[in-house]
């Protein structure tokens, strides 16, 4: 069996694969979407993270395709439409990365609020401006989450213990376990100090933060994304942050990766960080080996870990 590893992947989990079947690993390639379609002609499992696109084109060239394996948990990388047409069954790991993503996203919610991003990089500039990076306290402050999944429950949980209140919207989950309180899209950006975006990317989420909404927000709020780009107003978002609107806000993942970085991008006081959410030692390597452990059990033919599209 042929298994095909695009992005790059902890040893000891391409360890594991090497035990169900061949590896061959082009993640490293400098060729590597060339190497990609060549390979995937007589493949069985391909394994990928965010970095690589299955697209249509591929999967009808994928003569032998059985598995499509996402270490992650996103799969808006991976065409499920065409995979269910040819019958390939796709998994993910939407666990591995659940602490990793709240952890950076209290990080960016805590930079934006005592501004230790733009402070860092004046004082590295000689300067001595105490009065300019005056913060502001999480403490009874509303925190209003977008989507409620296990990402956000575990950020809920951290930023109670700030004495935050804690809002949230998502139309399939109707109550809380962790005293947040279920409100309206519109009543949350209206109402909340500090906003976190996490849900999937999907038709319904696309551009699902727009300009409308931004500019709901309450003066002087934070807005922060670690979940999937496309789903806010990237450049709506800059201009109310340049126009002082919006105190600030953080984004961990943008429509275009990587971004174009021109001169309205970068003198924007948005907190950025190069899609880091996933990428701690522990997660990657969780990710990996749940990823692995589902090859071995589609192939033994437990389909519990398939991805329904």
């Amino acid at each position: 069996m042929k298994i095909l590893i695009c992005d790059s992947l902890e040893k000891e989990v391409i360890n594991i694969f090497s035990e169900i079947g061949e590896v061959t690993n082009v993640s490293d390639n400098e060729n590597k979407e060339d190497e990609i379609s060549k390979n995937i002609l007589d493949t069985e499992v391909v394994v990928i993270r965010s970095a690589t696109t299955i697209t249509k084109e591929l999967i009808n060239s994928a003569k032998k395709l059985k598995v499509i394996a996402r270490c992650g948990v996103g799969v808006d990388n991976i065409d499920l439409e065409q995979a269910s047409k040819n019958n390939i069954y796709v998994t993910n790991s939407p666990n591995a990365n659940i602490i990793s993503v709240a952890e950076l996203t209290i990080g960016l919610i805590i930079s934006a609020a005592r501004n230790i991003h733009i402070s860092n990089n004046s004082l590295k500039a000689g300067e001595w401006n105490r009065q300019k990076f005056t913060g502001t306290e999480l403490y009874d402050k509303q925190l209003g989450l977008i989507g409620f999944g296990k990402a956000a429950n575990e950020v809920a949980k951290r930023l109670s213990a700030f004495g935050m209140k804690i809002v949230f919207y998502d139309p399939y989950i109707e109550e809380s376990k962790n005293e947040a309180t279920k409100v309206d899209l519109d009543h949350l950006m209206q109402t909340s100090d500090v906003i976190s975006i996490h849900v999937n990317k999907t038709k319904e989420t696309e551009n699902l933060i727009d300009s409308k909404l931004l500019n709901m927000m309450k003066k002087g709020g934070i807005i922060v994304n670690t979940s999937r780009g496309g789903i806010v107003d990237e450049k709506s978002l800059i201009a109310l942050v340049d126009d002082k609107k919006i105190i600030f806000g953080g984004l961990d993942v943008y429509e275009k990766e990587p971004p174009i970085v021109d001169e309205f991008f970068s003198n924007s006081n948005i907190v950025t960080t190069p899609h880091l959410g996933a990428s701690t030692k522990e997660a990657q390597l969780k990710a990996g080996k749940q990823t692995a452990e589902n090859v071995k059990d589609i192939l033994n033919g437990d389909l519990s870990s398939v991805i329904k599209n």
